[in-house]
Order: structure tokens, then C-alpha cells, then sequence
């Protein structure tokens, strides 16, 4: 934006007020123009729930990849590394309350963004950092670039908060099997010398036709159960971290905050099924999860 054939993009408003926006959330994932995972995912549950979310996407795609044909692109680094420090001279990091990161497509948007985040999270004590660490799946295996995986164990873990892996995740972030209830405890344990104060780990497996979410910290773990219903879409994991943030924001314990969560997640799901569509049905979550919970309640197990 600093080039010469670029200043007629930046122009003054006669009139406004001085007041800069409130901001409560920065989400740093990827972009969809159809469907949902990344910020498509778990922008429109936070908004539903009274957030204010500032999008920052770090790719711009047509689709997700399970299609036939996938159109655009990952934002190039210079591209994500402009986009953040626009944030930053807009005062957003000051300003909000919790930082997202999830699917960066490229090393070379984890680097830039791992540079921006150690700064901001350094001088705004007040942000809370809750990392996707967006790697795989069991079904898929990996489907980021290995050097990938390098950036979330030593730059992102030891400034996240919160972390969000699925049990395929945690087993890459670990170098140990963690699909199980017990190994993916143990994992869990492994990743808060790390950093974190909470792992909440998904997809574990469970009793036949069961998924497990577990929630980890220093002197507490929290296991749910929840059926496993015939549905493969995209977006489940981002819309849960959307929701038990948006919880604990409101100033909810955690484990209510992932109850909750789980609640709306599974309610999309089988929103999803009945409509017979192709594509998560994100707005049913945030609805799902704000009825009095009941259906998903944890167990505590330490």
C-alpha cells in the first residue's frame, strides 16, 4: 500500500466519530467462499454469540480440498504479514480479549505470523491465545508441509493458552500415540510442560460408535462423550474452539465452556445430516449451545 499507483485507495471521511471499535477476537485462519472451516467456521458462531471478530485469512479458496476442483490461493507471506501489522496500527491487539490461530497453508505464514503473535502477546498481557494446531487428521494423515509442525511445537505452543488438537495432532506435536483415552492423557500432560494451561483434545477414540474430548490441565482432566454420527464435514473442530472460547469469555469454567460447546457442535451435525447437505450447518451451533446444558457433561477424572 505504500506505492505511488496505490494512494488513490487511501482516502478521508468528512465525518465520523473519534472512538476506535470495540474488538474482542482476532482470528488468524483460512477463507472460503463456499462452506465452512477456518474463519468461515467459527466467525459466524461468535457473532451469533455477541462477539466482535476481526478476520484475518491467510488463504482465499473457493473450497475445501474434497472437491473436484479447488480455486485461489494461500496469501503469500508479505500478503499475511501486511494484514497483521494493519492490525496492529489499528490498535486491534489492544483491544481484544482473545488472539485465534488456525490453518496457515504455508511455512511461511506460520513464521510470520509466530513473529507477529510473540510481539503482540508480549505487550497486550490481557490476550488470551488459543491455537489450532491445524496438521491432519487420522483419515487424511498430514496436510500441511512438515517443516509446518516445527513451528507449532517451538514458536506456538509456548505462547498459546488454549490448544485445540484433534488426537492425530497431538500424537504428530507429541511424537507419540495419543489416539487412545489414557495415551492421548498422557500427551495431553506432555504438552503443557510446553506452554498451555488447557489441551482440549477431540476425536480421541472411545467406546465403539463414542468420540472422546478431553480437557487437560495442570490439576484437572475432563472427558465427554459424544456418538459418532455418519458425517464427514469440514469445520467441526474450528466451530468447537469458536464456541468454548465464546463461553469462557462470558466468564464460564471451562469444562462448562466445552460442554457447551460440544452441545453445539453435535447439533450441528446432525442439523447437517437431516438437511441431507454437503456442508456443516454452523448456525445451528451457537443456538444448540446457549440451551441449559445437560446432554454433554464432563466427567472429571482427576
Amino acid at each position: 500500500m505504500d506505492k505511488p499507483s496505490e494512494s488513490h485507495l487511501v482516502h478521508g471521511r468528512r465525518v465520523r466519530p473519534e472512538g476506535p471499535s470495540p474488538v474482542d477476537v482476532i482470528t488468524v485462519q483460512s477463507q472460503l467462499v463456499y462452506g465452512h472451516a477456518g474463519n468461515s467456521a467459527a466467525v459466524p458462531p461468535l457473532r451469533a454469540l455477541g462477539l466482535r471478530v476481526a478476520e484475518v485469512p491467510t488463504t482465499l479458496l473457493s473450497n475445501a480440498p474434497f472437491y473436484s476442483t479447488l480455486r485461489g490461493r494461500m496469501l503469500p507471506a508479505d500478503w499475511l504479514a501486511e494484514l497483521l501489522q494493519g492490525a496492529s496500527e489499528r490498535g486491534l491487539p489492544e483491544r481484544a480479549r482473545a488472539l485465534v490461530s488456525g490453518y496457515f497453508g504455508t511455512v511461511d505464514n506460520g513464521q510470520v505470523f509466530a513473529q507477529w503473535a510473540r510481539r503482540v502477546l508480549a505487550d497486550n498481557r490481557q490476550l488470551e491465545y488459543w491455537l489450532d494446531p491445524v496438521i491432519g487428521d487420522t483419515h487424511t494423515g498430514p496436510y500441511v508441509e512438515p517443516a509446518l509442525e516445527a513451528v507449532f511445537r517451538e514458536q506456538l505452543l509456548p505462547l498459546a493458552t488454549v490448544v485445540t488438537p484433534n488426537a492425530f495432532e497431538l500424537g504428530r506435536l507429541t511424537g507419540r500415540d495419543a489416539l487412545a483415552q489414557d495415551d492421548a492423557i498422557a500427551a495431553a500432560r506432555e504438552l503443557l510442560q510446553r506452554g498451555p494451561r488447557w489441551v482440549i483434545a477431540h476425536s480421541v477414540q472411545g467406546e465403539p460408535g463414542q468420540l472422546v474430548t478431553l480437557a487437560v490441565s495442570a490439576d484437572a482432566v475432563w472427558r465427554w462423550s459424544s456418538e459418532h454420527l455418519p458425517v464427514d464435514v469440514a469445520g467441526t473442530g474450528d466451530v468447537l474452539l469458536a464456541l468454548a472460547m465464546a463461553f469462557v469469555l462470558r466468564g464460564e469454567p471451562m469444562p462448562m465452556a466445552i460442554s457447551r460447546a460440544i452441545a453445539g457442535v453435535h447439533a450441528a451435525l446432525e442439523a447437517t445430516l437431516a438437511a441431507g447437505v454437503e456442508e456443516f450447518d454452523v448456525l445451528s451451533a451457537a443456538p444448540a449451545a446457549q440451551l441449559p446444558p445437560g446432554r454433554f457433561r464432563g466427567q472429571r477424572l482427576a
